[in-house]
Formats: structure tokens, sequence, C-alpha cells
């Protein structure tokens, strides 16, 4: 079964293997997190639960890590929501429109997660490197995976043009 009309565009911009993506795409549509009965249904609010997916330590803990990843509370004083989850939400509506989110310009950005944190890099609009933390502030065992932020925006703008246009025939009977 195809998990997503996108699954290749996920994997190519977030560098990870197509049957990763597959699979825990897969994984988060069972436990209710990802819509329909295809992840092809994929609005640009889900990719916050994509991203997070992807950095779980295995397939089947990947709903679990989600969960976790999407309450980690903000660490740093900083001008953004409360929790990790809200803070990507944040950014994924803000990117195809404009760079800025609070006090910070996300153009050449990037997003690290790991299994109990997530690390917003980027720039103040002062022009000073921001560090803003969500969850535990200390270094963590498990691996980071690091994402760009420009890859995130590319990747919601694949999606909201998608959803503009439905561009087959399935997505219009749907």
């Amino acid at each position: 079964m195809r998990e997503s009309r996108h699954l290749g565009q996920i994997a190519r911009l977030f560098h990870q293997p197509i049957s990763k993506v597959r699979q825990t795409l897969r994984a988060l549509r069972e436990a209710g997190m990802l819509p329909g009965k295809r992840g092809g249904d994929l609005r640009p609010h889900h990719l916050a639960d994509v991203v997070f997916g992807l950095c779980a330590e295995g397939i089947q803990v990947s709903p679990r890590c989600v969960r976790e990843l999407r309450l980690a509370r903000l660490q740093d004083a900083a001008d953004l929501p409360a929790t990790a989850g809200e803070m990507l939400r944040a950014v994924v509506e803000t990117l195809p429109k404009s760079p800025v989110l609070g006090d910070l310009d996300l153009d050449d950005g990037f997003l690290c997660v790991s299994d109990d944190g997530v690390t917003l890099h980027c720039l103040s609009l002062s022009g000073k490197r921001a560090v803003v933390r969500y969850g535990t502030a200390d270094e963590t065992a498990s691996p980071t995976y690091q994402f760009n932020l420009n890859e995130i925006r590319q990747l919601v703008e694949i999606v909201e043009t998608f959803n503009e246009t439905g561009k087959t025939q399935a997505y219009r009977a749907a």
C-alpha cells in the first residue's frame, strides 16, 4: 500500500530512506496521527508529526515519540510557543509566507531533534545566533536528527500546492 503521495519528496528532502519514511507514515496513520487510509491526505499541519516521527528510535515507537516531543516544554526565554509541537506547527505555518517567527529569522536555520528534546538554531532579528531549546536541556545519548528549515519550507510548499490544485483524479473524487 502506498502510504503517501509525498513519500518520495519527504525521503529526498529529509535525507531518509524511503522504506523508513513509508513505515513511519504507516505507524503514525495507524495511531490516528495522520488522516485517512492513505497518508496522501497530508496537510501542512501534519508535517510537524511527520518530522517528529522520523526521529524515533524504531518505527513502532514513533507514535509515542511524537506524543512526547509535541509536549516538550520551552527551556529558554524566547518569544515562541510553550511546547515543541506548537513551535513546529508555527514554523510550518509561517515559513511559506515569511521567514520571521517572533523575533527569529528562520532563513538558513535548522532544527535538531532527539528522543527527549528539540533545538531550534537560527538568527535573531538583531543578527545574533539564537538557540532555543525544548525538552531536556542536558546533552542526550540518543541520536540527533538535523532538519534544514528550508527543506521543511519546500515540503510545506509541495503539500500546499498539491492540496490547492488537486492534481490527480483520485484526489478530486475524494
